[in-house]
């Protein structure tokens, strides 16, 4: 893995995938005035990775058209040699595990799912093969939620719920599927760290309501795998469109939440 540029965080680093290409209504000055001060995200700069502050990051999310999306694989497998990236949950454990930081916080996240190139996101091997632990909201809703988590129980990935035992979808309302467990304020700082995703949904009430918004995002994400794009920005900014904003608004106000928890989780340690 090539040098890494900022600080060493001690409990947790920040996803920018998201933050990066995901949000498309959403202004830098809005993020900068949202975000909590001692979140830390990392990227990757000029083929180093990068770990630092919102105001350090800001400038990078400015050039999303130039920029690449990274997953853990290539991270591992150093391929990123001298290019602008932003990093995806797993992209991020990688470099969480290389630097002794045991936790990463995200919020929707891959699965398993009729996406090319990633029938199979590494996200969930990285899971369960790191020992670091995700806080995260969700699988994304185009995915198999419930292949999702089931693949995850079977390969050893506690899955637990923050003051829930459920999941029933990201940005939408789906169908719910049962957790192993949950954990509260109370008792957050007691979990184990290692293979745990723990889940911390949107609330319901502030979800999107129509439904048929996803069939349309996994048309433009389809589309943008066609013309040899990528599929999650092009489903957000779908989202975001056909929202007037609301979808790119309860993402980060869900990723903001999520921070939050990982701070409950690492408190005292």
């Amino acid at each position: 893995m090539n040098s890494m540029g900022g600080n060493k965080p001690k409990n947790y680093i920040v996803e920018t995938a998201l933050l990066g290409q995901g949000l498309i209504s959403i202004e830098d000055e809005k993020i900068l005035s949202v975000w909590p001060k001692d979140a830390l995200l990392a990227w990757i700069q000029k083929g180093k990775i990068k770990i630092g502050t919102i105001e350090e990051f800001i400038p990078a999310r400015r050039e999303s058209n130039n920029w690449q999306r990274l997953d853990g694989i290539t991270v591992k497998n150093k391929r990123q040699d001298d290019v602008n990236a932003y990093l995806t949950a797993s992209g991020t454990m990688v470099v969480a595990k290389a630097i002794g930081c045991p936790m990463v916080v995200s919020a929707g996240i891959g699965g398993i799912g009729d996406i090319k190139d990633e029938k199979l996101c590494y996200d969930l091997p990285a899971l369960s093969k790191l020992g670091i632990t995700l806080v995260a909201t969700s699988p994304k809703d185009m995915l198999d939620i419930p292949g999702t988590l089931n693949w995850l129980n079977n390969h050893e990935v506690r899955v637990l719920g923050y003051n829930t035992n459920i999941c029933n979808g990201y940005i939408l309302v789906q169908e719910a599927t049962e957790l192993r467990g949950q954990i509260n304020s109370q008792n957050a700082n007691k979990l184990e760290y290692g293979n745990n995703l723990i889940l911390n949904p949107i609330p319901e009430k502030n979800r999107l309501q129509d439904l048929s918004l996803l069939k349309e995002a996994i048309k433009a994400g389809k589309e943008a795998e066609n013309q040899g794009g990528i599929y999650h920005p092009a489903a957000n900014a779908c989202f975001d469109r056909l929202s007037l904003g609301l979808s790119s608004k309860i993402q980060l106000e869900s990723l903001i939440s999520n921070i939050e928890v990982a701070k409950l989780i690492s408190k005292n340690r």
